[in-house]
């Protein structure tokens, strides 16, 4: 295999090849390019946008990338990334995912198995074992780096630590009453077979938290192919109808779709603003520890596994 044999995908929700138009791309195709060229793009936020096309499935119109890195290749990328969002101050990230975790403390006892697919240094986690009373944790997380700073986390409980990031064959069928996905759905191959393989690990009621990006807020409209998410690190992006598709194709019930909040530094936000209106600012004023709240484009998802009719 050729490091630049890229790979052709059908939709990986539908299966359909059908594809409306206009399609969405960036002013240098990543599919024109070689893997080795891409390579320096893949890491960091303010660097030349190159992504590969999108284009919407006629069949459930998602909006996925019909070409794409193979398995491989991305081995060997997500091998060398940073931690997630390390560029983001902590206090900003602890309360965006704490943000999160009252949507599912709304919701779950808080008990029993938990789950987490990408749980990088565990600020959600913490959550979890603050106020929780989960007996057991099941954390798949293939960044070694951060295995220390992510035990610590769940310190004096049981707890695994897997590195293969979907060797869900770790977990006991029907165990955990929580999983819990944080920006990892956008980055599958195959995001059908992967929820379907989860499912059979979540005990009956239990609760599904996915936070993705949605193609369909108001920041993607305004922002058009300069979106933030629409970058090398995403094969498809999801907006709430594409998301229940999946789900349901999955075998799962959709219990509560909502706007998330997220906190930034406002320094680091209004650059990433400025980049994604093309004005590429390599400096900004400094704001200060001003740390706004916003809506800015993000999913938070809960469901359930569906009931199988005897």
């Amino acid at each position: 295999m050729q490091q630049n044999d890229f790979l052709s995908r059908v939709c990986p929700v539908c299966g359909s090849k059908t594809l409306q138009s206009p399609a969405i791309h960036s002013e240098v195709r990543a599919e024109s390019l070689g893997f080795e060229a891409l390579v320096r793009h893949w890491n960091g936020f303010f660097k030349e946008k190159i992504f590969f096309t999108y284009a919407r499935c006629g069949g459930c119109g998602l909006l996925y990338a019909p070409v794409f890195f193979n398995e491989q290749q991305l081995e060997s990328l997500y091998g060398q990334m940073p931690p997630n969002m390390s560029d983001v101050p902590i206090d900003a990230l602890r309360r965006t995912q704490y943000g999160y975790f009252t949507e599912l403390k709304a919701v779950s006892e808080l008990k029993g198995g938990f789950i987490e697919v990408g749980p990088d240094i565990g600020l959600f986690t913490e959550n979890c074992v603050r106020e929780g009373r989960f007996d057991q944790y099941w954390l798949f997380e293939p960044n070694r780096d951060v295995l220390p700073a992510l035990s610590q986390v769940v310190s004096g409980r049981q707890f695994h630590v897997i590195h293969d990031m979907f060797g869900f064959a770790n977990v006991p069928d029907s165990s955990a009453s929580v999983a819990v996905m944080i920006q990892v759905l956008d980055h599958l191959l195959d995001p059908v077979s992967t929820l379907a393989e989860l499912r059979r690990k979540l005990a009956p009621g239990a609760h599904l938290l996915l936070v993705t990006h949605d193609e369909a807020s108001l920041l993607r409209r305004i922002t058009g192919w300069r979106w933030p998410a629409f970058c090398l690190q995403h094969p498809q992006v999801y907006n709430p109808k594409t998301l229940q598709a999946l789900l349901e194709a999955a075998g799962y019930k959709v219990l509560r779709q909502t706007k998330t909040v997220n906190y930034f530094q406002a320094d680091f936000l209004l650059k990433h603003l400025l980049w994604a209106f093309g004005i590429k600012a390599r400096t900004v004023p400094d704001l200060g520890h001003l740390t706004p709240g916003l809506k800015l484009g993000n999913l938070l998802t809960i469901a359930t596994p569906t009931v199988d009719e005897k």
